[in-house]
Parts: C-alpha cells; sequence; structure tokens
C-alpha cells in the first residue's frame, strides 16, 4: 500500500472513530457516567484531530510556501545524477551518469588503468553526493516527502563503496605471485567488480528517475508546467 493510500485510511478510520464516539455521546450518557473513559476518548479524539487533519494542514501550507526552494534542491540533485554532456533537462532529456564497466577480454594491464579510473570516479561521484546531502538534506527531510529519495541518494555511496572495494580486490587478484594469478581467480575479481558497478549505475538511474517523477508531482501539484524527463533504459 501506498503512502498516501495508507494516509486516506487512516482518515477514514479516524473519522469513523471520532463519529462513533460522538454518537455515543449524543445517544446515551455513557462518558457523564464514565468520567475517565471520557477523559481518555477526549484525548484520542483530541490526538487524532491534531495528527491527521490540523498537523497536515500546516504541513501541507509550508510545503507550497516553500516549493520554489524544494524544486531548486531537487533541480540541484538531478543535475548530480545526470550526465551533464547527455542530457538536456531544460527539454526533457535526462541521461544518468554511468560508471565505467570493466571488459571481459580486457588485458591485465587494462584492467589495473581501468580499476584505477573506477576509483577516481568514486572519489568524485562521492563527493559530489556528500556535498549535494549536505547541503539539501535537512530542508529536504522536513519539508516532508522526501525522506525515501534522501535515503536512497545515502544509500548509493554505499554502491559507490562496494565498487571501490570490488576494485581493490581485483587488483590484489591481479598483483597476486608477481603478476600470474590464475586466470579463473582474475575472472571471478573481474566479475564481481562488474555486477558492482552495474548496481552502482542501476541505483544510480534508480533515483534520477524518482527525483524526476517527484519533480512532476511538485509541478503538478503547484500547476506550474514542466517538460516531463525521458530517461533511456
Amino acid at each position: 500500500m501506498s503512502g498516501r493510500a495508507r494516509h486516506v485510511a487512516a482518515l477514514i478510520a479516524a473519522g469513523t472513530l471520532i463519529a462513533l464516539v460522538i454518537w455515543i455521546d449524543v445517544t446515551t450518557s455513557i462518558w457523564q457516567e464514565m468520567v475517565i473513559i471520557s477523559g481518555l476518548a477526549a484525548g484520542v479524539v483530541t490526538f487524532l484531530l491534531t495528527t491527521l487533519f490540523i498537523d497536515r494542514f500546516l504541513e501541507r501550507s509550508a510545503e507550497r510556501r516553500w516549493a520554489p526552494v524544494t524544486r531548486l534542491a531537487l533541480t540541484e540533485i538531478l543535475h548530480e545524477l545526470a550526465d551533464e554532456e547527455r542530457s538536456e533537462l531544460s527539454r526533457g532529456q535526462l541521461v544518468p551518469r554511468r560508471l565505467p564497466v570493466p571488459e571481459t577480454t580486457a588485458s591485465p594491464d587494462e584492467l589495473r588503468q581501468t580499476a584505477d579510473l573506477l576509483r577516481a570516479a568514486v572519489v568524485c561521484e562521492r563527493s559530489h553526493l556528500a556535498t549535494t546531502l549536505g547541503v539539501w538534506s535537512q530542508f529536504l527531510v522536513a519539508s516532508g516527502g522526501n525522506e525515501m529519495i534522501m535515503r536512497h541518494v545515502a544509500d548509493a555511496t554505499l554502491h559507490l563503496d562496494n565498487v571501490r572495494d570490488a576494485s581493490l580486490e581485483l587488483d590484489a587478484v591481479l598483483d597476486r605471485t608477481g603478476g600470474r594469478a590464475a586466470a579463473g581467480d582474475v575472472q571471478g575479481a573481474l566479475a564481481s567488480l562488474r555486477g558492482r558497478v552495474e548496481e552502482c549505475n542501476a541505483a544510480i538511474a534508480g533515483i534520477a528517475v524518482e527525483v524526476a517523477a517527484r519533480l512532476a508531482q511538485e509541478a503538478a501539484e503547484q500547476g506550474t508546467p514542466v517538460a516531463r524527463l525521458l530517461v533511456p533504459d
């Protein structure tokens, strides 16, 4: 069940409970006879009205007031995830950045070079993501509806760390016994590295799609037309 569906279900349940309490008060004298229970019932009703209606109204009001800043933050995150040379966000074209996948037919020297390039790319990507999180995380979490995006962006750094670790393992295998490591060991380390890179690329692409969808939702709620972002498979 989606978050919106759960919220609607909670509103229906709360409305039913409040209606039941009022109906009991109108048709019976149980609340006058059972003071403690009536106090508890009043507290429950107050809690439900506050958390599900009043707080939600204030939250939506704050979201509308800060909507331009939210769009700016999400757009900044999208730029960090996009391949700037191939993407044209203003025209609706989004191509997520990808780490290079090592070739299975590469020579040991080429594999070492690819591993070095991957580690350099990981450092760069991690720095970009950490900077973006540091600038916008507190605001986006406080503005509501963006917690999952921020969590996924943070998870992407773990995928980057996995790529770095797998590249170091490949280097260790290549350096074993003076560069005469068993072919099976090299292929195993290479397959592990390729898998980690593919997982990382898929995670980054997934976050880009999620952020693009969130931007479209924000624009629709505010009645602001935006170009629909197309993300290639």
